[in-house]
């Protein structure tokens, strides 16, 4: 099986995410994070169900949505790296850029 590797602004991206939330409900803040948490494990199994994005000009990125949020995300042969995970209303174009 794949090394799951969540960068550092993920991290971020998931805590400000639960917080953005929690503010209305811990509930349903618990819930997302929980369904997020498992999508990521999901794509260690199946990486390849995620989808390319043309306004993301790095081939490398795959990206999987979970409610109103998308995983983005980079796999090989050993690793799977979750990049950042934002709502699907970002500027994709800008926040993957490089």
């Amino acid at each position: 099986m794949r090394k799951l590797l969540i960068q550092p602004q993920a991290r971020v991206d998931l805590l400000e995410i639960w917080h953005y939330i929690a503010k209305d409900s811990v509930v349903a803040a618990n819930r997302v994070g929980e369904e997020l948490d498992d999508a990521i494990r999901g794509l260690l199994l199946m990486p390849g169900k995620g989808h390319m994005r043309s306004d993301v000009k790095n081939v490398q990125y795959r990206f999987w949505s979970v409610y109103s949020y998308v995983i983005a995300y980079r796999f090989d042969q050993a690793t799977l790296t979750v990049m950042r995970v934002v709502h699907g209303r970002r500027n994709f174009r800008r926040l993957f850029k490089r």
